[in-house]
């Protein structure tokens, strides 16, 4: 057996709850206006029904952190699963434009106590020193949900409808229920918390915000995910712009995915275990912004596509980093918290980056969205830099909050 084996091997079960959990997100992202469109919605109705879920699902992600902590991450991944299943279901079942906006509130707070509880599950997992490359393969689970997920729910659509994409994912679900009762497990450490350490906890939140390379892997989530809402957002019609068919935008996105996937399972990842995840963090930052700058002076297809895998070399990089630092500057009895932290930067990011963006854009003619995000991505990378330079922490395992809420050196 080599030395990697025993990380891969307990990272199973919460790689493939991850997986799906990201299928039940990405199959229903070409699902949801088509079907809530069906029920009579305008366009006002079809914004908010996509938007719903990130309005519960944001304090669900804080709320889901800490019941992780108090409850353990088995009993939360399974009630998050079932609860997301009985919601996905229920979507095939409203009738009216509020019905099916109710049920779409509901499902995001399901999927905000979820994804939580199955990257602390698998931070409990990584060995110490070997975050990068753990969640590098996560990282890669996620990018194949999000490659085949919206195909796939889009054959489906077109051939059944939307009910059987509904009930589809739902039984899916329900299946990653029976894998978490199964493979999903606590760390022994968390059930042995002393009573000081529970009265404490209520503070973890507030002292994980105080740990630098904490703050360093929000800072990169932020952006990195606001940089994808602009490429989600912008890239269509750029390559439009540039004579691509439509058949053709897919294959940018997919050449993004496939990079980004590519760099998360080489050895590339643990350099974030060797070094820490500062520089790691910063390149992937610069890269991102290099990539966008070169989207946005594309002068034909093939220029776009490079830079559209430039893009995935950079989102490669960054992933494994800010969830190892945030995996290895946590505890075993603050770690749900922190996970919690880190959904609610990657939904904030992709909430809040491209409408400004885009409104900016359409303010001054001259700001392109591209060269936006790249001066973003840009100065987030050289932020990072000179505050790690500055002496406050590798972003490796250095400073982490203990479960008193004090700081102390990682093992």
């Amino acid at each position: 057996m080599t030395a990697s084996a025993p990380t891969r091997a307990s990272l199973r079960a919460p790689g493939v709850v991850l997986f799906l959990a990201f299928v039940d997100v990405f199959a229903l992202l070409p699902t949801v206006a088509p079907h809530i469109a069906s029920l009579g919605a305008g366009a006002a109705a079809i914004g908010l029904a996509v938007g719903a879920y990130s309005a519960t699902n944001l304090p669900a992600n804080i709320v889901g952190g800490i019941l992780v902590d108090r409850h353990g991450r088995r009993i939360v991944t399974i009630v998050g699963l079932v609860a997301a299943a009985v919601t996905v279901a229920a979507y095939s079942l409203a009738v009216s434009v509020t019905g099916f906006i109710a049920v779409r509130l509901l499902h995001g707070i399901a999927g905000g106590i979820l994804v939580p509880a199955v990257f602390a599950a698998a931070g409990d997992r990584a060995r110490r020193g070997a975050e990068g490359r753990a969640f590098g393969r996560l990282g890669a689970v996620i990018g194949a949900a999000a490659v085949l997920a919206p195909a796939t729910a889009g054959v489906v659509r077109q051939t059944a409808g939307t009910d059987a994409v509904f009930l589809g994912v739902a039984g899916m679900l329900l299946v990653g229920a029976v894998v978490a009762f199964f493979g999903v497990h606590d760390a022994p450490s968390a059930a042995q918390a002393s009573r000081a350490e529970r009265v404490a906890r209520p503070r973890a939140m507030r002292t994980l915000l105080q740990v630098a390379p904490i703050r360093r892997a929000l800072l990169g989530t932020v952006v990195l995910t606001a940089a994808v809402g602009v490429l989600a957002g912008f890239l269509p019609g750029r390559a439009e712009s540039l004579g691509a068919p439509a058949s053709a935008v897919g294959g940018l996105f997919t050449a993004y995915a496939l990079v980004a996937a590519g760099l998360m399972l080489s050895p590339v990842a643990g350099r974030v275990d060797r070094s820490g995840a500062d520089a790691p963090m910063a390149l992937g930052l610069v890269t991102i912004g290099a990539a966008m700058l070169l989207l946005s002076v594309a002068p034909n297809l093939g220029v776009a596509v490079a830079g559209s895998a430039l893009f995935g070399a950079g989102y490669g990089l960054i992933f494994p980093a800010v969830t190892a630092a945030t995996s290895s500057s946590s505890t075993v009895a603050t770690r749900g918290r922190a996970f919690g932290l880190f959904n609610v930067a990657f939904s904030l990011g992709l909430a809040v980056g491209p409408p400004v963006i885009g409104a900016l854009a359409e303010a001054v003619p001259t700001l392109d969205p591209f060269t936006q995000a790249a001066a973003l991505a840009l100065a987030a990378g050289a932020t990072i830099t000179v505050v790690a330079s500055r002496g406050a922490g590798s972003g490796h395992v250095g400073e982490v909050p203990d479960e008193l809420g004090k700081p102390h050196a990682g093992p």
